[in-house]
């Protein structure tokens, strides 16, 4: 199992050979690839804000993933992320911890290329693999 960050994501949507290389070297469609829902949210927001966007061709295309709910329990882990990391580590925003802290609750890797989460102070926290 591995956690996706919107980095990922948006550059599988945009055809980057390293999520698609990343994703076969990894398992492919024998892994299980979750998406916290406001990562989800914010990649398809994204989307749908470009002048050519297909939210349902997005949403097709991202078919592969399985969309992770959040609460408040995960809410205070991002924050409880953000504190591990201190304030001499990136800042990592709402977003980009709770994406973290769905890893730390899972126990598994964040995949990313976002450097507030390959930073070394979020690494020491959390584990981070990039593409």
């Amino acid at each position: 199992m591995k956690v996706l960050d919107a980095t990922f994501l948006v550059d599988y949507l945009d055809g980057v050979d390293a999520t698609a290389d990343f994703y076969d070297a990894h398992g492919g469609e024998d892994e299980r690839w979750v998406v916290p829902a406001p990562t989800y949210a914010e990649v398809l927001v994204g989307v749908g804000n470009l002048p050519s966007g297909e939210v349902a061709a997005a949403r097709a295309a991202l078919g592969w993933t399985a969309v992770y709910e959040v609460d408040e329990d995960l809410a205070h882990a991002a924050a409880a992320i953000a504190d591990e990391v201190g304030p001499d580590g990136p800042f990592l925003d709402g977003p980009v911890a709770l994406v973290a802290a769905v890893a730390r609750e899972l126990d598994c890797p964040v995949v990313s290329r976002d450097s507030d989460l390959t930073h070394d102070a979020t690494g020491a926290v959390v584990e981070v693999e990039t593409y």
